[in-house]
């Protein structure tokens, strides 16, 4: 059997990935220096102090790494899992999230808008003064896909080991492209570059976050994880309902397409929720493409009060840096935060025929 040049190159999309990654963790290339925005309540480093944070070893040796520059203390960390109840779902506790860039959101119900304007970008795409500028990140790949060539980086705080990856449309080639600042929205086209990405590497978790549904920056970006194991929303049962395929009986609200479904069916309805203004997980994974409409006014629930509940929490991993909100999360809390969190899909599509 023979194979074209498209398939070799899908075949060997994922390695190229995974080995780009490892080198990048064994030459160091996966630490980033920024300053702390708020101080630890355990007093591990305080506001304005330097943080040095990244991955360090190799193989199956990765692991976190994290300093205070002004004291040259390393900061230490657990990271554990559990499974809650009979849900599917897991909670990870990873006390090193609590060093994400940004500080940790505070109030519940909606957030803040983040401001569009390039200067305060906070990917530093059109200058290298700012802290953590992904022009200072030497990609790890180049795609080209339908319409756009994509460069992956390393995600400043990484909560996978074995990859967590940045997916930014780029104009030129190699390590000095040009990086266009467009707002964290979709276009027709770049849900096909997505889709046709999640073709090419079906290892990978694939995922945007709109704005109000887990961005942290108003920089259109998807992001990806290696998928080592299943997560609870892809064995979801699913219903029909007036032409669409929703989830049945699953905590979070959404609409449930085949990863070879046409592209346009995906693309049409993150229009119909673009345009009115409700934000939205796209998840490809598996089999499966999933889009989950969000309510921006329970950005942050009082289940989960030190973060929002983005894309791997609806998928059904809830990682957090509260060591309360991991030792007590019950299937209650998921069942009562993800009725919040997301909009009822059936309600949508009534809206969406009635005209």
């Amino acid at each position: 059997m023979s194979f074209t040049r498209r398939e070799i190159r899908e075949m060997k999309l994922a390695q190229e990935l995974s080995q780009a990654w490892q080198n990048a963790v064994a030459s160091g290339r996966i630490v980033n220096k920024f300053e702390a925005s708020e101080g630890d309540p355990t007093g591990r480093w305080a506001r304005g102090d330097r943080i040095s944070f990244g991955l360090a070893g190799s193989g199956d040796d990765i692991k976190y790494e994290a300093w205070n520059v002004r004291t040259a203390e390393p900061i230490e960390a657990a990271v554990d899992e559990r499974t809650i109840g009979d849900t599917g779902f897991v909670c990870q506790f990873n006390g090193y999230r609590a060093l994400r860039p940004g500080g940790t959101p505070r109030t519940l119900g909606r957030q803040l808008d983040i401001s569009p304007t390039p200067s305060e970008c906070r990917f530093g795409c059109q200058t290298r003064m700012r802290d953590l500028s992904l022009l200072n990140r030497a990609p790890l790949l180049q795609v080209r896909l339908q319409t756009s060539s994509w460069n992956a980086y390393h995600n400043a705080n990484p909560f996978e080991k074995d990859g967590h990856f940045l997916w930014l449309p780029v104009q030129g080639e190699g390590e000095l492209p040009t990086i266009p600042h467009l707002p964290q929205m979709l276009t027709r086209e770049f849900v096909e570059d997505l889709v046709l990405l999640s073709r090419q590497a079906p290892e990978l978790v694939i995922f945007f976050n709109s704005l109000h549904a887990g961005a942290s920056v108003n920089h259109v970006h998807a992001q990806a994880v290696f998928h080592r194991k299943r997560l609870a929303i892809e064995d979801a049962a699913t219903v029909q309902y007036r032409g669409f395929t929703i989830l049945d009986g699953y905590p979070a609200q959404g609409f449930c397409f085949s990863r070879d479904s046409e592209v346009s069916s995906v693309a049409t309805a993150i229009e119909k929720l673009q345009t009115r203004g409700i934000p939205f997980n796209l998840i490809l994974l598996g089999e499966r493409m999933l889009l989950v409409p969000r309510n921006a006014d329970h950005e942050i629930v009082v289940e989960f009060p030190r973060g929002i509940l983005a894309t791997m929490e609806v998928s059904g991993k809830i990682i957090t840096a509260d060591r309360q909100v991991y030792e007590q999360a019950t299937a209650a809390d998921i069942s009562s935060a993800f009725q919040k969190v997301t909009l009822d899909a059936k309600s949508l599509i009534d809206a969406w025929e009635s005209g």
